[in-house]
């Protein structure tokens, strides 16, 4: 509950901070329980997390910023006054938002109140009552969705992905407001009918665990556009990937050259109006980032778009097998209700890996290398591999973890590794 010129998180807890007194002094809200460190300032911009809360009745998963009047409390004592800056924007819960939109205040403070264990006190009522008309009775018009909150994982399945991306279509060609630090308020419409276009992924369970494992190895990249594998895509993991809990990317190309978007999904844990009202106004994610691609950009490998370039590249080489799956029956009248094709469905899963002799390191048969007396498991790794014209490219390509040692030596049982099996997808996953 900050001015906008004053938009402080704390780094250590990821909390926004309010200021106190001229000039102004940051501090955690008085209603967050802390471990009792002092406040550490950051711009909230800089943060892919910020632990919100509800201003109006501390529901710690906020939806949307509001923008009202100007709220200031001042507090005299008998030797100073304090004076307690609220600001005019205010993150407003899922449920909050749903009464104010039909004018029912009065249910906002009532979730306050009992938020705040102060139902039985009609004085604090009626001061939290103040607090909230100075805000609502300046409203303005609009709002922006907060894209920071660091929701429960929602699974999405294949069969929901053409309703996921319809309803993310939508509401980039919504009138309701992205975070400026997003900065892709100016293509949103090209994004809007790149989605459209845009070839759907879903990535099973193993080969996420795969490219999440890939992704926290991965070197830098040159991103080119034989690497993507589509012109428009939007892609699913069925589990969040990396410690920004992503679910989902998209990319197209617009004005500005191509354009991916990472993003988290959202409403897990709501229910009744508030998460039907997401659902139509929102939908299933909220973008979390956006990187604006030219040809053969480099991609470092802390990127936040890690995890998707490492899943193109496994999918470009034969760690993937793509193949098509029917859209479930209902989304098919939909779309012909429409006049629109039914869209195509890719689920990727894990080839089977197999190697033979000589490759990824193993020894051939014959040869002067000597023979170990047991077999161990050599962890997965990234290995640069030549590639395009007179093979003067060079391209990551992921080694799988392999056994290394003769067939029939023992195993050494003291190195651990990760396994991923092979898996195919089940009817049940496509339908």
């Amino acid at each position: 509950m900050t001015a906008p010129h004053d938009e402080m998180a704390c780094q250590t807890c990821l909390s926004p901070l309010n200021t106190l007194g001229m000039p102004p002094t940051y501090v955690h809200p008085t209603h967050l329980a802390t471990d009792g460190h002092q406040p550490a300032p950051v711009p909230l911009n800089r943060l892919d997390t910020v632990r919100r809360s509800c201003d109006f009745c501390g529901d710690p998963y906020p939806i949307w910023t509001l923008r009202g009047g100007e709220v200031t409390a001042i507090a005299i004592g008998p030797t100073a006054g304090l004076v307690q800056d609220f600001g005019d924007s205010w993150a407003a819960c899922a449920a909050c938002h749903t009464h104010i939109d039909e004018g029912r205040n009065d249910k906002v403070i009532d979730r306050a109140v009992r938020a705040l264990g102060l139902a039985n006190h009609p004085q604090a009522r009626q001061r939290i009552e103040e607090l909230h008309r100075a805000f609502l009775n300046a409203r303005l018009p609009g709002r922006t969705l907060i894209t920071t909150t660091a929701w429960p994982a929602t699974t999405i399945t294949a069969a929901e992905l053409p309703k996921v991306r319809d309803r993310l279509t939508r509401f980039y060609r919504s009138t309701d407001n992205l975070p400026a630090m997003l900065r892709i308020t100016d293509t949103r419409q090209q994004i809007a009918a790149g989605l459209e276009r845009s070839h759907l992924y879903w990535i099973d369970n193993d080969f996420t665990d795969l490219a999440e494992h890939a992704a926290a190895q991965l070197p830098d990249v040159h991103v080119s556009r034989d690497l993507i594998p589509s012109a428009d895509g939007m892609l699913i993991w069925p589990q969040p990937v990396t410690h920004r809990q992503l679910t989902a990317a998209s990319w197209t190309d617009t004005i500005h050259g191509r354009t991916l978007v990472l993003y988290r999904t959202i409403g897990a844990g709501l229910h009744g109006k508030p998460l039907q009202r997401l659902r139509e106004q929102v939908g299933w994610l909220a973008p979390t980032s956006a990187t604006h691609l030219p040809e053969q950009h480099v991609i470092p490998g802390d990127h936040p778009a890690a995890a998707l370039v490492a899943t193109w590249l496994l999918i470009a080489q034969q760690t993937a097998e793509v193949t098509t799956a029917r859209v479930d029956k209902s989304v098919a009248k939909t779309y012909a209700r429409t006049n629109r094709p039914v869209p195509e469905l890719r689920i990727v899963h894990i080839r089977g890996h197999r190697t033979t002799p000589g490759q990824d390191g193993e020894s051939i048969p014959g040869s002067q290398e000597r023979s170990p007396a047991s077999r161990f498991w050599v962890s997965g790794h990234w290995r640069n591999q030549a590639h395009g014209p007179g093979r003067a490219l060079r391209r990551p390509v992921y080694i799988h973890p392999f056994l290394r040692g003769p067939d029939d030596a023992p195993i050494k049982l003291s190195t651990t590794v990760r396994m991923l099996s092979s898996h195919q997808p089940k009817p049940q996953d496509c339908q």
